[in-house]
């Protein structure tokens, strides 16, 4: 996702609601049989590793810079190495539930997103660390969308509101925890671990989501499924290919110099991706399962919204990685101390996703969403001006306003944005559309890790002399980019259709 409310919650996870009293959890329970509770809890697990890995890595980044000797290259690949992995292999993941059933590949997803989190916690070099967060990545693209599939084999559609009443807030408190937690566990140091024990929590609770789920989650069942669908092995290498020669440049150039070659790079990225666009064209005619239908972006609506998320999301993600950046870096705060510190940023996420349900209703979904993106800008603006003011004496305090506005603008866009990209859609569309708005929110945020992490590092220097004016910079940039997405958002549908995966 790319924010202390991961951009994995709202692509194959269902959209986090606040967390509560426990009120809406309870009503949902009492409609839901004791087996779909049991099964639920067992994919919440999975779904809560994904998120708290993501969240939490944010946080750890700075101590990693010190303690693996990692280049500020490396620590944006450990971050985005992630969101990349899971992007190019999201679609692919979902097709081998389909193909080889659900549970099967849930279990294998869980094990390997295991192993890689074994691997992170005892790497030695940044090269392993980055190496291992891909295979994490890439099982977590393998592990997340069988879990809504399984539900909805248990669950009539007409209850599914309920199974998202229970998710909903689990996940939102999962999300609102997760820099804290992760925050203390490097500052505690337990047994000597110090960051490594944020990949080690896992342990537990995947060794428990693959016990339970064992027992609990629905068994394949292949003849009931018709049809099996086929993978696109060509279609993912080619996408990995384009991704990786548009992004790599983009974190590698600054410590190369920027030569000639990568500049050549990214170019060759824009007739790889026409590759894949003619391949996924030429599988639709065949009948053939594509990524995505290829008619869907003859239509504005979508194009536009595809944007709109894009820039909405590598703004969210960049920004959250610079604040670590700035308040360790910069403010000499602790892990915990800058988890502490972002706590505002959930809060006005979590206030403003119910304000948001109340306000589409009455202003439509697009003002929301727009609405939404100013709220989000304005909130960078002023963290903009108060750091280039107060500098390397901002204190937490100081950080607070800027925190709760901009997560009240994120809140404001959460609501809205899925199903007003697909607002537009024809019904045999949105399921195809929907895989690619999943893989695009988490392109985007690696692409805004590495983008404004590149500006950051750059107008930081080599021994980190401007990091305050380095975060004003990527803020007012970040500012500007949510501007321009309330401005493109004009051409989105103003209606909402809704997402597969939430």
């Amino acid at each position: 996702m790319t924010s202390t409310v991961d951009t994995n919650q709202t692509l194959g996870h269902p959209e986090s609601s606040p967390p509560d009293s426990g009120g809406a959890a309870d009503k949902a329970t009492s409609k839901l049989g004791r087996a779909v509770i049991l099964a639920l809890f067992a994919i919440i697990g999975a779904d809560i590793m994904d998120l708290l890995d993501t969240t939490i890595m944010n946080i750890a980044s700075p101590v990693l810079r010190t303690d693996l000797g990692a280049s500020t290259s490396a620590l944006q690949w450990i971050v985005a190495g992630y969101t990349l992995a899971f992007a190019v292999m999201l679609t692919t993941g979902g097709r081998l539930g389909d193909v080889f059933g659900r549970k099967r590949m849930f279990q294998v997803g869980i094990s390997g997103f295991l192993l890689g989190s074994v691997l992170c916690s005892v790497a030695q070099t940044s090269g392993e660390l980055i190496g291992a967060r891909i295979l994490q990545g890439a099982f977590a693209a393998v592990m997340i969308p069988q879990g809504l599939g399984m539900l909805r084999a248990m669950v009539p559609a007409e209850k599914m509101n309920s199974v998202f009443g229970i998710f909903g807030p689990m996940m939102g408190l999962a999300a609102t925890l997760g820099p804290i937690l992760g925050g203390w566990l490097v500052g505690a140091d337990l047994f000597g671990l110090s960051w490594r024990a944020i990949f080690l929590v896992n342990v537990p609770v995947g060794i428990a989501a693959l016990a339970f789920g064992s027992k609990v989650l629905p068994k394949d069942d292949h003849a009931a499924d018709g049809a099996k669908p086929k993978l696109d092995i060509v279609g993912m290498l080619l996408a990995t290919a384009g991704v990786m020669l548009l992004v790599y440049p983009l974190v590698q150039g600054r410590e190369s110099g920027w030569p000639l070659w990568m500049f050549a790079m990214m170019a060759a990225s824009i007739p790889t991706f026409g590759v894949f666009a003619l391949h996924q064209r030429r599988r639709n005619a065949a009948g053939r399962d594509p990524f995505v239908v290829p008619t869907v972006f003859r239509k504005r609506s979508f194009v536009s919204g595809i944007a709109v998320l894009f820039a909405f999301s590598a703004a969210m993600s960049g920004v959250f990685f610079v604040y670590t950046l700035f308040m360790q870096i910069g403010l000499h705060f602790s892990a915990l101390h800058a988890g502490l510190t972002m706590l505002p940023w959930s809060i006005g996420t979590i206030a403003s996703m119910g304000a948001s349900q109340a306000l589409m209703p009455k202003v439509g979904p697009r003002r929301t969403l727009q609405a939404g993106m100013l709220v989000m800008a304005i909130g960078t603006v002023i963290a903009a001006l108060l750091v280039n003011s107060y500098g390397a004496t901002t204190t937490t305090w100081t950080l607070v306003a800027p925190l709760l506005v901009s997560g009240m603008g994120m809140g404001l866009i959460f609501g809205p944005i899925f199903g007003t990209v697909l607002g537009d859609l024809d019904d045999a569309e949105v399921g195809s559309a929907s895989g690619l708005l999943n893989a695009m929110q988490q392109l985007a945020g690696a692409f805004g890790i590495a983008a404004l992490g590149t500006v950051f590092f750059d107008k930081a220097g080599t021994l980190m002399t401007s990091v305050p004016a380095a975060a004003t910079l990527v803020f007012a940039i970040s500012a500007a980019i949510l501007v321009v997405a309330w401005a493109a958002a004009f051409s989105m549908s103003k209606h909402t259709q809704e997402a597969e995966g939430h």
